[in-house]
């Protein structure tokens, strides 16, 4: 009888640890496979130590990165952190410390602690084999402050990393708390590092962090922020488009995470705001300002004009500030009449394949909130158009007079060129820069230097020598050119010009802290010259498809770093 209990005993225990195998190895595979299927969007953060925590997401039904951009999400985030705060005291000792709690930057903390004295925080990022990454933090309270919430940027992903955090007061004395902290792998690209190649100038690199924006070689669409060794220190994810520039402003910033939405962050990574088109017939395209007011300035496609007159990227709409209402400033048609009549060809090379793209804006620049400065890569031109929130009106065009030779009157609009050079060609990131005096002002551009307009088939490109065409190839060559625009006098001329490999498509450029930052896009590389020319160092992805669409390098200060 005793024997058969035992064997009773030893069959349910036997079972019962069978069960309990069974159903963990389900858990497993279950998890397994469900971070096989969602391995490209792996949004959520991992807390690891004992330091770094992590929000509970598991009731907001986040399964991908158009989720993050709902502000009904970043809400109740924002509220989830808020109870944390509320239900406990942190001091410096025992800091709140959460993992990318809004899911804004892949590698991002966010930290929160108050101190008995007045103090202003740095902190220092070291990890095995990259080099140091030290800041001071912004505090909006003040550089001295007893109460802290910041966002650290600069840990690099998929390997761990040392932070300390210094806490100083008015009278020099440090305390410190070091902790460690491995964050996920990067959602975009397998390396933490680009390719590094110095230039043979001595000048040190420009402030700041390097925003890659638009590198098509990435397995998701992500925005990169790069410090000047390389590394790349904070991840910033968007949906189905690039970001096309960041714009810092109002405490705010300004990026396009679709072609359908604009947000923007505060400093703690929130989205605060989101600026949707779906409601609209409007998608963006290429770039956007924002005004004095808080409104946005963005380039435009008319999807109801695509479908029925197949045309694109020529309308300029406004997004209010405050009700995020969209209205149409300017269809170039309107204002261009007898050029239409004129470039009726097809769009045969890019993603616009098979449309009209007769003007193709691609930079917008704000000179006063309804005066803006528009760059025409189909016909090679800069143009400033005044009154644009009422009656837009053609001020001027730079560009060769044989672009507008016997179209309409155009040709009367043309600014004199002043010196020996050849006119830009299919022109990008055109930056207005201005002076002490009235009218005068300086422009800068990637001067792509291609010959292709696709529109008139017919057009002679022989005032452009050396131009390039469709493909990248060494045997021609961009350049960064800076203009001096004289209204005054009616006239331009260059001031500037450095030699760049050849991109006949994208690409960007910025003075920066007396250099010149430059994206030659097509070729997937960027570079900081000195003020003479000279190479200080590039930039290189990894990637096989070369395509970066802008590089412009910013210094967060009075956002996330002190000034």
């Amino acid at each position: 009888m005793m024997n058969l209990q035992l064997k009773r005993k030893l069959f349910l225990l036997v079972f019962g640890l069978a069960v309990v195998t069974l159903t963990t190895s389900l858990i497993f595979v279950k998890q397994k496979a469900s971070s096989n299927a969602t391995s490209s969007e792996t949004i959520l953060p991992v807390a690891n130590g004992q330091t770094v925590t992590t929000l509970d997401y598991s009731d907001l039904n986040i399964k991908s990165v158009s989720d993050i951009y709902q502000t009904t999400t970043q809400t109740k985030i924002a509220q989830k952190i808020k109870q944390l705060e509320t239900n406990k005291t942190y001091s410096f000792d025992k800091m709140l410390v959460l993992a990318n709690p809004y899911l804004t930057n892949t590698t991002g903390l966010y930290l929160h602690f108050s101190t008995t004295k007045a103090t202003k925080i740095s902190y220092t990022v070291k990890s095995n084999g990259t080099s140091t990454f030290s800041k001071t933090l912004y505090n909006p309270n003040g550089t001295y402050a007893k109460n802290h919430t910041y966002q650290l940027i600069g840990l690099i992903a998929g390997q761990e990393n040392t932070i300390t955090i210094t806490a100083t007061d008015q009278n020099g004395q440090k305390e410190t708390k070091t902790f460690t902290y491995t964050p996920n792998k990067l959602r975009g690209s397998k390396q933490n590092q680009l390719k590094v190649t110095k230039g043979t100038s001595k000048t040190k690199l420009s402030s700041g962090l390097y925003a890659v924006i638009g590198d098509k070689s990435l397995k998701t669409r992500n925005t990169y922020l790069v410090d000047n060794d390389g590394y790349i220190r904070a991840e910033i994810p968007t949906i189905n488009y690039n970001s096309l520039r960041l714009i810092q402003t109002n405490n705010k910033l300004y990026l396009a995470v679709d072609d359908d939405q604009l947000v923007t962050l505060d400093r703690l990574g929130q989205v605060v705001q989101s600026y949707s088109l779906k409601d609209t017939n409007f998608k963006l395209h290429h770039d956007f300002a924002v005004d004095s007011q808080g409104n946005i300035i963005a380039l435009a496609t008319d999807t109801k004009l695509k479908a029925s007159e197949k045309r694109v990227e020529d309308q300029i709409i406004k997004i209010d500030g405050t009700s995020g209402k969209v209205s149409r400033l300017l269809d170039f048609k309107d204002l261009l009449g007898d050029l239409y009549k004129t470039a009726t060809g097809i769009e045969t090379l890019t993603n616009n394949k098979g449309y009209h793209d007769v003007i193709h804006a691609n930079t917008i620049q704000l000179t006063k909130d309804d005066q803006v400065i528009i760059s025409s890569r189909e016909t090679s031109t800069i143009m400033k158009i005044s009154n644009l929130t009422s009656q837009p009106k053609l001020d001027y065009f730079i560009s060769d007079p044989s672009v507008w030779q016997g179209i309409g009157t155009y040709a009367n609009l043309l600014l004199n060129k002043v010196g020996n050079f050849t006119s830009q060609a299919g022109q990008h990131s055109v930056t207005y820069i201005p002076t002490e005096t009235a009218g005068v002002y300086y422009l800068e551009m990637f001067n792509n230097n291609s010959a292709i307009m696709n529109s008139r088939t017919n057009f002679s490109w022989a005032n452009y020598p050396n131009s390039g065409g469709a493909t990248t190839s060494n045997d021609y060559q961009s350049s960064y050119y800076k203009y001096l625009v004289n209204e005054n006098t009616g006239s331009y001329q260059l001031v500037k010009k450095i030699i760049l490999p050849y991109s006949p498509f994208i690409s960007s450029v910025q003075t920066k802290d007396n250099n010149v930052v430059t994206d030659s896009g097509m070729t997937a590389a960027f570079a900081e010259y000195d003020a003479d020319g000279k190479l200080i160092q590039s930039f290189e992805t990894t990637g096989s498809t070369k395509f970066i669409y802008r590089v412009y390098k910013y210094d967060f200060n009075n956002f996330y770093f002190a000034n």
